[in-house]
């Protein structure tokens, strides 16, 4: 910067064009492929949503939806089908895992796990681990 007049030299190089050109400076709004998108994923909204409603509320298939929803990200668009299959889940909680055939510790993990992160009180179970050790062996 020289001081005396206030301007700023600024080093000046010479950049070798880009393979791309300017294709990605352009941008064309495509209002008709837009529509598209966002009818196809009203779309898709509702056939999740529907899936949500059909599965048993509990069920392994219910349980797993609710969870690859929930790590995909777009819960917030589910909130209220999948607190309505937790608290159906959650109502039902110690018959099932009082049931004999509950022998599937992947299925009593994630109800645990489902029912604590979405703010039910859902005891650890030292008790249910040992009676699926016990059945198991």
């Amino acid at each position: 910067m020289d001081r005396s007049s206030g301007e700023v030299k600024r080093r000046c190089d010479n950049h070798h064009p880009t393979v791309w050109g300017d294709h990605f400076l352009a941008y064309a709004h495509l209002s008709g492929a837009n529509e598209w998108e966002k009818k196809q994923h009203e779309h898709l909204k509702e056939e999740v949503r529907k899936m949500l409603v059909m599965a048993p509320s509990k069920s392994l298939q219910n349980l797993n939806l609710i969870n690859a929803i929930q790590c995909l990200g777009v819960a917030y668009h589910f909130e209220h089908e999948i607190e309505e299959s937790l608290a159906c889940i959650y109502s039902c909680y110690e018959e099932l895992n009082g049931e004999a055939d509950e022998t599937d510790l992947h299925l009593v993990a994630l109800r645990f796990r489902l029912l604590r992160q979405h703010g039910y009180y859902v005891s650890s179970g030292m008790q249910l681990l040992l009676q699926f050790l016990l059945k198991r062996f």
